[in-house]
């Protein structure tokens, strides 16, 4: 079967742009860099979040947002039209285009003080230090930091609670959950030797792919998967060698290069290659840890689901 790009899950069909590979580079780079925190040994616990407490009678008016998931995550709440600033990287919904930009995952502090905010929302690892001098500075901030799609959920209950949405964060975690229940319920009678084996593809050059402990790995088992490198943790160069070797049969592509990876004369042999399965995908709906992650998961699983 022939597939063009992907962007989106059926159940939330949109087209979806397709970046220069430069552009495609650096856009998801500065996403697994973000994902990365994965790797950091402090857990994400809703219990322990570095955040300081916001009730809904204080509902912030102003809110700058450091990174692109909590900016995807405000405007599922409700809260687009009281965002001032965002990054250069908060590129969904469309509106976030038009918003202040206060740096990208350098986050220029001056810029973000200018906003007055009332409240801040960032990543707690990867922002620890611009946390700490927002913090001195006397503004509000809630970081959030999960590591698992549960732990998004949690997130998302954190920020709303945070931002007097409380209720809307409970409602949208449900249909989130509800919907990641009903994949797992389809594919759950598939036997481990018909399930597909897959190579996902960060990066072609060096050769990049998504081990344990990352949102792909998550996706990939929860749609009905098997990683190749499942036994591998973070996000690490592989040889072709070994993709070979494990011979997947569905690849999962986020740098748009469909046609590369099909000219590849070593890989000639590769089940995916020869079936032709081999797809593109949004990385933001494997990597970015929001409310997308279900449209990723959906996705995948009925690419799964037509593997053979």
């Amino acid at each position: 079967m022939e597939c063009a790009r992907t962007g989106v899950a059926p159940a939330t069909p949109a087209a979806a742009s397709t970046p220069t590979r430069p552009a495609a580079l650096a856009l998801l780079l500065l996403t697994c860099l973000m994902a990365a925190a994965v790797l950091a040994p402090a857990s994400f616990a809703a219990s322990a979040l570095a955040a300081e407490a916001t009730s809904p009678s204080e509902t912030p008016q102003r809110i700058v947002s450091l990174a692109p998931s909590n900016t995807e995550i405000l405007f599922n709440l409700g809260l687009g039209p009281s965002i001032v600033g965002v990054t250069t990287a908060c590129d969904y919904p469309a509106e976030a285009s038009s918003i202040d930009k206060i740096g990208d995952y350098n986050i220029n502090v001056e810029a973000v003080v200018a906003k007055q905010p009332d409240l801040v929302v960032a990543v707690s690892d990867l922002q620890a230090q611009v946390i700490d001098k927002l913090r001195e500075l006397g503004l509000n901030v809630v970081a959030v930091n999960p590591t698992t799609i549960p732990e998004v959920f949690d997130a998302i209950q954190t920020i709303g609670d945070a931002t007097g949405r409380s209720a809307a964060a409970r409602e949208l975690v449900a249909e989130l959950e509800a919907r990641m229940a009903a994949v797992k319920e389809r594919v759950a009678a598939t036997p481990e030797s018909a399930r597909p084996r897959v190579f996902v593809e960060i990066w072609n050059d060096p050769l990049m792919t998504a081990g344990h402990g990352t949102f792909v790995d998550d996706l990939v088992r929860a749609a009905g998967g098997i990683n190749i490198f499942g036994s591998v943790s973070g996000w690490p160069q592989v040889s072709h060698e070994s993709v070979i070797t494990a011979r997947p049969n569905v690849v999962i592509l986020t740098s748009y290069n469909r046609d590369e990876v099909m000219a590849r004369s070593h890989w000639r042999t590769v089940p995916a290659l020869v079936t032709g399965q081999v797809y593109e995908v949004l990385p933001d709906l494997l990597v970015r840890p929001g409310p997308r992650l279900i449209d990723g998961l959906e996705l995948l699983a009925q690419l799964f689901s037509e593997a053979r």
